[in-house]
């Protein structure tokens, strides 16, 4: 009888142990599920864009990835890319960055080398030679672009960067854009760039949810949207020192 009893017990307590390890493994299963669901009903983080760019249509750098070289689509045009982005860490005290960018659209060509220098005293970078970048546009669309980011005041980190895009007689001015939507933190590096010709906003570029997105207002005329375009490239395209190489 002592037996049976045992017997008996023994399977009820496997039969308990089955039943919790299922129920454990069930509630495994829900929770995944859930926080799957709450991962994919998270937006996508956004540049905080200027009034008059709400509601201008988002032209993303279709299929770009992150590779070194490739093509993509941006609208409809065929865009094909090469860049680099290195570091050179000499002694651990100094670090070289170096970026360059080259790529072709429609007959419109860009070739854009940067380099920024900072010293390294432990786990932190103080900028000696912030980044300074310049392209160079020919082919159908020549031009050059000048983007630089002067040095932070004390205490700040973050790394603003301002230029110009010159065309001819046409003149963009950029400026780094480092709020996003609904958000009250400012990003250290870019979220985006505003691109302003006669101080009013034409254009933005979007970075901050990984594939660059250009918005420009309406009513441009086709010499001022080519060059948009072609200043948002260069930008979009840049292997970024504060992002990559950091």
């Amino acid at each position: 009888m002592t037996t049976n009893r045992s017997l008996h017990s023994g399977h009820a307590s496997s039969r308990m142990r089955s039943s919790a390890a299922w129920a454990g493994r069930a509630a495994a299963a829900s929770l995944a599920c859930l926080c799957l669901a709450a991962c994919v009903s998270l937006p996508t983080a956004r540049m905080a864009l200027p009034a008059g760019l709400e509601a201008a249509t988002p032209l993303p750098f279709e299929g770009m990835g992150a590779g070194r070289s490739g093509r993509f689509t941006h609208e409809g045009q065929e865009v094909v890319f090469r860049r680099m982005g290195d570091t050179l860490s000499v002694f651990d005290r100094l670090r070289l960055d170096r970026v360059s960018v080259e790529f072709e659209r429609a007959g419109a060509k860009g070739r854009c080398d940067g380099r920024a220098t900072a010293v390294t005293a432990g786990v932190v970078d103080t900028p000696a030679e912030p980044l300074s970048l310049h392209c160079r546009f020919t082919g159908t669309l020549p031009g050059e672009l000048l983007l630089k980011e002067p040095k932070p005041a004390t205490g700040s980190i973050r790394q603003a960067r301002e230029g110009q895009a010159s065309f001819g007689r046409l003149v963009i001015d950029i400026r780094s854009e480092h709020a996003l939507a609904g958000s009250a933190l400012p990003l250290p590096q870019p979220a985006g760039y505003r691109l302003i010709i006669e101080g009013r906003d034409v254009a933005a570029l979007d970075l901050a949810g990984g594939t660059p997105v250009l918005r420009r207002t309406a009513g441009l005329d086709e010499p001022t949207r080519a060059a948009v375009t072609q200043t948002a490239l260069a930008l979009g395209l840049l292997f970024d020192p504060a992002v990559t190489l950091g």
